[in-house]
């Protein structure tokens, strides 16, 4: 089996997969942008990988450079991460027998208006679209126009498998931020887009006990004067602070409480909610996205309605009413992804899906 993958900057269990396919005995052929550290790390596990660095919205030279690997290396599937590097798969291997296999990672901008989408995931020659979370799939399936719909076999749910080992971070320290000793914290990493939930985090806050130390964090970025402005007006606007982007956001994320990710819409599955679960951190999250597939609600974290800012304050005065509670769940949400979210099961289920594809005719 010999397989190109397509990706830009790799994150660590994209890279990992890879890194596990070729344990498994695949023949594996990387073009990624060598200056990604993850990339690097291939390139330490014996990979070669060709440098793509793909900062153009269609580079004619990577065409050429697609194309005539796929022919000298005998591939036989090709597998694109990003709409970019999908897109340049589409076109690159026009009249060659290959198998395309396109990554989707979001909800969103796919329509069979678009022609765009019709030269990425709506495309008849891709073979598979592998969702990173079910609600992806779920969000493929429901599009169509005048009777065109996505066959179903064609789009599969296949999670990005972790390590818990990977999450080894000693816990910061909170009080760099002014979070005082004994409050609790609540680290939203995001960014800074309305459609993150952060203006309704944020009211939520205004909405519990003042009493009550609830602290909330924002991580990754320092702020608009919009979000500045709804942090005012609230009670005690001082138990709001900002990490900005940090190069130690695990190891404040293990410092945490509680990860808050109130996402309105257009949600994946979140590396924050993943790596916070991974430090035994539970999550309060809205059923968008893959945040379902991460937290079961009541067992490892709190699912609240979208946009229900009474109902964000009431689950942060939970979290904060019963501290065994959330140690209970934040037990449970390290188990779930060291039990649901494994990186050698994407492995195997990725092998087993390269190949059902090359067994069809």
């Amino acid at each position: 089996m010999r397989v190109l993958y397509i990706t830009k900057n790799s994150d660590r269990p994209e890279s990992a997969t890879i890194i596990g396919m070729r344990r498994r005995g695949v023949q594996v052929f990387v073009m990624a942008d060598t200056r990604s550290p993850h990339v690097q790390k291939m390139q330490a596990a014996g990979i070669e990988v060709m440098d793509l660095p793909l900062d153009s919205k269609l580079d004619r030279d990577a065409l050429r450079l697609i194309r005539q690997t796929v022919i000298r290396e005998g591939i036989g599937i090709v597998h694109a991460f990003t709409n970019r590097t999908v897109l340049h798969m589409v076109l690159a291997t026009r009249g060659l027998p290959v198998k395309l296999i396109a990554y989707r990672g979001v909800i969103g901008n796919v329509s069979w208006w678009s022609p765009l989408s019709w030269y990425r995931f709506l495309n008849p020659r891709i073979s598979r679209i592998i969702c990173v979370a079910e609600e992806i799939r779920r969000y493929l399936l429901g599009l169509q126009l005048f009777g065109l719909r996505l066959n179903p076999n064609k789009v599969v749910t296949i999670n990005k498998g972790h390590q818990l080992d990977w999450y080894q971070d000693k816990p910061a320290d909170l009080g760099q931020f002014g979070i005082p000793a004994g409050a609790m914290v609540v680290t939203c990493s995001s960014r800074l887009r309305p459609r993150k939930g952060l203006w309704e985090l944020v009211r939520a806050l205004g909405r519990t006990d003042p009493a009550h130390v609830i602290h909330i964090l924002f991580l990754g970025h320092e702020g608009n004067d919009a979000l500045r402005e709804e942090i005012a007006a609230i009670h005690h606007p001082e138990r709001v602070h900002f990490a900005g982007f940090r190069q130690d956001a695990p190891a404040i994320m293990a410092a945490s409480d509680v990860c808050a990710l109130p996402v309105l819409d257009g949600e994946g599955l979140s590396r924050a909610v993943i790596e916070a679960m991974a430090y035994g951190v539970p999550a309060i999250v809205t059923p968008v996205g893959g945040n379902t597939d991460l937290i079961v609600d009541g067992e490892c974290g709190l699912v609240v309605p979208v946009g229900d800012v009474d109902a964000l304050a009431a689950a942060m005065e939970r979290m904060y009413a019963d501290q065994s509670m959330r140690k209970q769940m934040g037990q449970a949400a390290r188990e779930r992804i060291g039990t649901r979210f494994r990186n050698e099961d994407t492995v195997e289920e990725t092998l087993a899906l390269y190949e059902e594809v090359l067994a069809e005719i």
